[in-house]
């Protein structure tokens, strides 16, 4: 595949879900004018060079995107699109809320609200109390059938060997986005249990394509923030078969998590860890309308400029 020799545009390293650097989750976020069309082969082959979890491209739906300038309202909507280092995928939370921070704050939108057009649909962002809150469909997960349920059986086995015995609760699938939710009991210590992503992925299911494992156990005492209030929930997300050993904080996977422990628990859930190494907090909102509001905030850590 040609590469577009001589087109130059910004990039960012973003960390989404952060209060502050180093943390949350990061993502690479590309810039392109209307008239600098990348191929699908080079936006995977940049993403797979950037080699972070996710590189999402963006671009005006009209007119150019120029930094350090107010956009007008005509120009608040944008075209994006997500790439793992193997491939493109459908949603990408924390690499749309990482667009959204060089949207709102390089590049100056006047506006609280943002539209992106997606292979998944029409998605917003909006400014909400000094945060970032994403529009995203609900993903609601099912319990497994006998043949799913077969077929995920050795992946399960390496969850109890991970987790220990009668560790896990209960199983769903999200048909949408092909995550796999393990619930786990309240005794296990999410954060340190020592995962390799390698025996999720050789144990794999064989007829269901399968996206990213959900561990997940219930929040509490033992899962409090820094002013002693605690999370409705923790959870952590592995996708090798993405080629994302562990993804640091997910967003999409709260589309599936919010509804699940909402009926769980019996309540509202609105307040998410995700205790992975680096660690990030997310802030939810489940509408009545089949969508939920996740809300974060962003470091943007490093700027510059790509070259083909």
């Amino acid at each position: 595949m040609e590469l577009n020799h001589g087109v130059t545009f910004p990039v960012y390293i973003v960390d989404a879900f952060a209060s502050e650097a180093l943390t949350g989750n990061p993502a690479v976020v590309c810039v392109t004018e209307l008239n600098t069309e990348l191929s699908d082969v080079i936006m995977q082959r940049i993403a797979a060079e950037m080699n972070q979890t996710t590189t999402a491209f963006v671009r005006r739906s009209t007119n150019p995107i120029t930094e350090n300038t107010c956009l007008p309202s005509v120009e608040s909507e944008f075209i994006l699109r997500w790439f793992t280092p193997t491939t493109e995928i459908p949603l990408c939370g924390h690499a749309t809320l990482a667009t959204s921070a060089v949207i709102f704050e390089i590049y100056k939108n006047l506006f609280n609200e943002i539209k992106f057009q997606t292979e998944s649909g029409i998605h917003t962002a909006r400014l909400k109390d000094g945060f970032i809150e994403l529009d995203f469909p609900i993903n609601l997960a099912t319990p497994l059938s006998p043949v799913e349920q077969a077929d995920i059986q050795p992946l399960l086995e390496v969850c109890t060997a991970i987790a220990g015995a009668d560790s896990i609760v209960a199983v769903r699938l999200s048909q949408e986005l092909r995550y796999l939710l393990v619930h786990l009991s309240d005794g296990v210590d999410l954060a340190n249990l020592e995962v390799d992503p390698n025996r999720l992925l050789a144990a794999g299911p064989q007829t269901i394509n399968l996206n990213g494992v959900i561990l997940t156990v219930r929040g509490g005492p033992s899962h409090g923030t820094e002013s002693g209030s605690s999370y409705d929930f923790c959870t952590r997300f592995f996708s090798p078969w993405r080629a994302i050993p562990e993804d640091p904080v997910c967003g999409s996977a709260h589309t599936v998590l919010a509804p699940y422990w909402t009926e769980v628990l019996g309540k509202a859930v609105n307040r998410a860890r995700m205790v992975s190494k680096r660690g990030g907090d997310l802030l939810l909102n489940i509408r009545e309308n089949g969508r939920i509001g996740i809300a974060g905030t962003c470091q943007i850590i490093m700027r510059g400029q790509l070259t083909l």
